[in-house]
């Protein structure tokens, strides 16, 4: 059943924003203790994984962290109790690798792991919901390989193909093979396919009808590191049974297809309720672009169940629950475009089947805004003794695989049994180079006093994208599936850790990710039977493009320039006149005076943006956002009719905005594009886009905001009104 509205996301769920100095001293001694219990829990792992804020020797203490560290983790504690209030049946924790990056550090290293571009959407499957089981499970098939960890390279498009399509081989023939990521990183060049740069599983599925090599002989390098390495032509090759990629749209289309295999699907993750799940049912994002492919493997009538690639830290074990039936796209927009390969081949005499729902994982207290406390026997945290890593996929735990001797990850002290794949510490997160903006500031953050707007985004990434997964990954035996009929209950140990046990009876649809799981030992017996979900319903716990404002006053221009598409001359339809008659709609609606374009800027933007900089803040010295750009001028469409960056910049950060003061709640980096546009001192702007090998972007600058602009609140409509109104 579709709820009709989706609520908007509310300032009301926390508190204006407070920095950590103006807390009271028994609010600041509580928080330091925490930050204490996540240096020993998730320290070595943001730091082996480069998410650790660098300090230098002349920054201020407070009983040993940086008032840069603190802020950074108060501003995480904030997050989550905003995303607790928005996700009533879902929980969330800033006991995770990700706490001490900002936002924007967060939001730009999700931006390299999926490569945007314009997709026409595809039509819904035959309804055909009366021939459909209520709920199907392929996580606990073993069919299914252990959630994968892709470090810190933005692979998780190659990841998720892999995933999917080594299920989809052995639903068809009965043979669970491991196959290497490595190899469609490296090889798989075509557009929109930019190995650790990001990609798309849909041409990449068809691009693997040729063969894959095994993950044995191209084992996966590119987690450490980030980087996309040279394409390795001797290995060996497996012949796959699997057809063209097919796409749909719709949750019942979803739900479909997941009745016969798992698939690929775009989510949006680039923000503080993905980066804080531990555990439920997640009922609302803050409704940005998709950012993220990963799989989902199951549904019942409340869910989806999606397999990540972050780790089994991560989430619930590695996996999250998205509500059903919110909007047409689906939470988080997990049903707007799936994609999964046709079958072939000679089936088994047993073919594998998904097993029922099974229930996320129930949290037995109430999430609150500051972190739980760990129990002493959670994964998430590391011990003295290292984990065996069999020859792949390891990590049945988000854990990084076994450290070097001067990592400062420390692995858990069960000795769980890992294949040798794809360790990857922590969350995808790639590692970010020297001159990266995504790796932490070494100095406390800057919270500006005037003007000027901190950059949300990173500046251009380096060669070496960050994101890499490990280099070794887990191997899995070759054997057939034999469905399973039990059904793990969910535990009832903390959120953070917990996550519904897979049966190692059923078969499973996905495979590794990022980080795998182990592969099991048990062979599984074939059957003649097609894959049927069963009916057993689980009950669930109660549980954006990025863009960055900023001024700027020149970017060095890239060594290597990439291939440009430059946006043509607007002919009333173009990307300019949906730019400036979008930016007007909006500030109409708040009462404020319409801007008016200025061609003395516009051919400056211009050659900024054909000088595809990638998504970096340069050009002429100005007011500055920055966001991804939909093609639309030239593919032939009508770009007024597609809802821009515009609407980018305002929907999320309007949330922010204190209408009482003239400030934002959260800092400023929080609301530096709603101020650019929105100021009623901006007379006029102008922008650039282009379309090139590393990306299509949109840059604008203003003249020129203020501060703190005077801003009214909506009237004469809804902010859902006011969006359909831009594409009239």
């Amino acid at each position: 059943m579709k709820a009709s509205v989706v609520v908007t996301l509310a300032t009301t769920a926390s508190a204006a924003r407070q920095s950590f100095e103006s807390l009271s001293t028994s609010d600041q001694t509580s928080l330091e203790q925490k930050l204490d219990e996540w240096k020993a829990l998730y320290g070595p792992i943001a730091q082996a994984n480069g998410f650790f804020p660098q300090t230098n020797t002349e920054s201020a203490r407070v009983n040993g962290h940086s008032i840069d560290e603190l802020e950074r983790f108060h501003h995480t504690v904030q997050e989550v109790k905003r995303a607790t209030t928005i996700n009533p049946k879902a929980e969330f924790s800033p006991f995770n690798q990700f706490a001490l990056m900002t936002d924007e550090e967060f939001k730009g290293m999700l931006m390299k792991s999926f490569a945007g571009q314009n997709v026409t959407d595809a039509a819904p499957l035959p309804e055909l919901a009366n021939e459909r089981a209520s709920e199907a499970d392929w996580s606990t098939s073993k069919c299914n390989s252990p959630v994968p960890n892709q470090g810190q390279c933005g692979s998780c498009w190659a990841f998720a193909t892999i995933g999917t399509v080594e299920t989809a081989h052995c639903i068809a023939t009965g043979e669970l093979l491991d196959l290497s990521e490595q190899q469609l990183v490296s090889c798989s060049k075509k557009a929109p396919n930019q190995g650790c740069n990001g990609g798309n599983p849909s041409p990449a599925i068809d691009w693997l009808q040729q063969g894959v090599c095994t993950e044995e002989s191209y084992p996966y390098k590119s987690g450490k590191g980030g980087q996309t390495g040279t394409c390795e032509t001797s290995c060996t090759k497996k012949k796959l049974s699997i057809g063209k990629t097919k796409q749909t749209t719709g949750e019942g289309s979803l739900m479909t297809v997941l009745g016969r295999q798992p698939a690929t699907v775009f989510v949006e993750s680039a923000n503080a309720v993905w980066r804080n799940y531990k555990s439920g049912i997640v009922s609302q994002c803050p409704g940005a672009q998709s950012d993220h492919a990963v799989i989902a493997v199951g549904y019942n009538d409340e869910y989806f169940k999606i397999k990540n690639s972050w780790g089994t830290e991560w989430g619930d074990k590695g996996y999250i629950y998205l509500k059903r039936g919110m909007t047409d796209k689906g939470t988080c927009n997990v049903a707007h475009r799936i994609a999964y390969p046709e079958l072939t081949g000679s089936a088994p005499s047993s073919n594998p089947t998904p097993s029922s729902n099974q229930q996320p994982t129930e949290s037995t207290r109430k999430p609150s805004s500051s972190a739980p406390k760990p129990s002493s026997d959670t994964p998430m945290t590391p011990s003295s003794s290292k984990p065996t890593y069999p020859t792949r996929r390891p990590f049945p735990s988000s854990f990084p695989p076994k450290p070097s001797n001067d990592s400062p990850m420390t692995p858990s002290s069960s000795k769980p049994t890992y294949p040798t794949r794809r360790p990857f510490p922590s969350s995808f997160p790639p590692k970010p180079s020297n001159d990266s903006p995504m790796k932490p500031s070494s100095s406390k953050p800057t919270y500006p006093t005037r003007r000027p707007f901190p950059s949300s985004f990173p500046p251009k990434p380096s060669n070496d994208s960050p994101m890499k997964p490990s280099s070794s990954k887990p191997t899995y035996p070759t054997r057939k599936p034999s469905p399973s009929s039990i059904v793990p209950k969910p535990s009832k140990h903390t959120p953070m850790t917990s996550t519904p046990n897979p049966s190692s009876n059923t078969p499973t649809t996905t495979k590794r990710r990022c980080t795998k799981r182990p592969k099991p030992t048990k062979k599984p017996k074939p059957t003649t039977k097609k894959p049927k979900p069963t009916t057993k319903k689980p009950k669930p716990t109660d549980p954006s493009p990025s863009y960055t404002p900023s001024p700027t006053t020149y970017a060095p221009k890239p060594t290597t320039k990439p291939s440009s598409i430059s946006a043509p001359t607007p002919s009333g339809n173009g990307v300019k006149d949906q730019l400036i008659a979008q930016t007007n709609k909006i500030r109409a609606a708040h009462g404020i005076g319409p801007v008016t374009w200025n061609d003395e800027l516009e051919p400056k933007m211009r050659a900024w943006a054909e000088d595809c900089p990638g998504f970096t803040h340069g050009g002429p010295p100005g007011w500055q956002n920055l966001a991804t750009y939909t093609k639309c001028e030239s593919s032939g469409k009508d770009c007024t009719k597609v809802v821009g960056a515009s609407w980018l910049w305002y929907d999320e950060e309007e949330t922010f905005w204190n209408y009482d003061n003239n400030s934002c709640n959260g800092g400023w980096a929080k609301c530096g594009h709603f101020s650019n546009m929105m100021s009623p001192e901006v007379k006029s702007m102008a922008c650039g886009w282009s379309e090139c090998a590393n990306g299509n972007y949109v840059w604008c600058n203003y003249n020129t905001p203020v501060k703190s602009p005077k801003v009214g609140k909506i009237t004469g409509m809804t902010k859902t009104e006011l969006k359909a109104s831009l594409t009239v």
